[in-house]
């Protein structure tokens, strides 16, 4: 029997873990109560994860009433947030994704919100926010031999996430579309079903009250310090990285990687010792004080084979840290070239031979030049704030909640 994934069912009454959730009052000065969906809500994992911990805290700062209907999230965020807690079917990956998604449907029955916004892959919402992969377009990237992605949608994690994201993007489940690109615009609008105008582009924002230059950086003495930070070290390139630190350490370049996350590091150092830079690349897995990392640092390098927006680049930007990375990155769409930072091609052909050259280039301008590309990364992480990301994004409830 096929599987069916549930749709509407928030006239149910269950159990959510005995939270205690207020009954819904007059909204009074404009003020929502929001339900965010996201299975993990946290400073400990990764950006997507990061963001909408930031993004929940940003709008109870804003007044909103925040219900984060989650597996995991950090208790501390902020006092009026309230976690609903979802529990979670870990057998596999596939029944990780459909029972988060049925059982946070559910758990919504008794809040009562006035909007809900799907940061995790679930419907009906009134709005989707693209923070994860697009699956149907991850997979072109991971499995670009077609007869061996066919045989891949076979796979029932696959097949569960194609259909789970298929439902999502059917304009009968979901209000609108927020995407942290224009990427991941494109991509939605290459399948044709959802309407264009219900799909928003609103870049990311960061905290600025941790993402920051900060006092006294410290110049980079001999060699350039190069950063990367995130997990999924495959996905995120991390082979290319140290293949082209290789390359740019042969053109007489004094750079050293250092890398942070949390991941399988021994077959990545198996590869610095094969090509012989086992001393210039650092694995120092994950951390909680990362802008310290970024303020460390003299370029974060980035070449993701695939991110919707990767918030780790705005981060380092809004730090003072100039980025280099991938046209497959919707991050890549705030950098200026030879400015703030530097943007390749991200095919996997030839991506170390084109991370090098740039990695060369960074490496072999004057001090000052390079000074002038961290102010001018500060600069721009500048504009982007959570404050501003968590406005726009209530405004965009606010229309479709009046649709209603």
């Amino acid at each position: 029997m096929p599987e069916q994934f549930i749709v509407g069912e928030r006239n149910l009454r269950i159990d959510v873990n005995t939270v205690e959730i207020d009954k819904p009052e007059a909204n009074q000065n404009s003020k929502l109560r929001i339900a965010v969906i996201r299975r993990e809500c946290t400073y400990d994992r990764g950006g997507a994860e990061r963001y909408a911990a930031n993004l929940c805290k940003a709008l109870a700062g804003l007044g909103h009433q925040v219900f984060v209907v989650a597996e995991q999230c950090d208790p501390d965020l902020h006092p009026a947030i309230k976690h609903v807690p979802v529990r979670v079917n870990r057998a596999t990956s596939g029944s990780r994704n459909s029972s988060f998604h049925q059982n946070s449907q559910r758990a919504l029955v008794e809040i009562g919100a006035d909007a809900v916004l799907a940061l995790s892959r679930t419907f009906p919402a009134d709005a989707f926010r693209v923070s994860d992969p697009l699956h149907d377009f991850w997979m072109r990237v991971w499995y670009p031999n077609r007869l061996h992605r066919f045989l891949q949608t076979l796979n029932p994690r696959h097949r569960r996430i194609l259909r789970l994201e298929a439902a999502i993007l059917d304009p009968a489940n979901t209000r609108a579309i927020i995407t942290n690109s224009e990427l991941s615009k494109r991509l939605i609008g290459e399948r044709g079903a959802f309407p264009a105008e219900r799909i928003h582009v609103v870049y990311n924002g960061v905290d600025r009250r941790q993402f920051s230059p900060g006092e006294g950086f410290a110049e980079a003495e001999g060699e350039v310090r190069l950063l990367f930070v995130g997990r999924d070290f495959k996905r995120k390139g991390l082979e290319p990285l140290i293949r082209a630190v290789a390359a740019a350490r042969k053109e007489n370049v004094a750079c050293r990687l250092r890398v942070i996350g949390r991941d399988r590091t021994a077959p990545y150092e198996r590869l610095a010792t094969e090509l012989g830079i086992e001393e210039a690349v650092e694995f120092d897995g994950p951390t909680r004080k990362v802008e310290e990392a970024y303020r460390g640092a003299d370029l974060f390098v980035f070449p993701t084979l695939y991110d919707p927006f990767a918030n780790v680049c705005l981060e380092a930007m809004a730090c003072g840290l100039p980025v280099l990375t991938t046209t497959t990155n919707g991050a890549s769409e705030i950098v200026t070239e030879g400015v703030d930072g530097f943007v390749v091609n991200g095919e996997a052909d030839g991506l170390a031979e084109r991370l090098a050259a740039k990695i060369v280039a960074f490496c072999r301008k004057t001090e000052i030049e390079r000074r002038k590309m961290r102010d001018a990364a500060a600069g721009k992480g500048a504009e982007f704030t959570i404050e501003n990301n968590a406005r726009v994004i209530v405004g965009i409830l606010s229309n479709v909640s009046k649709e209603i």
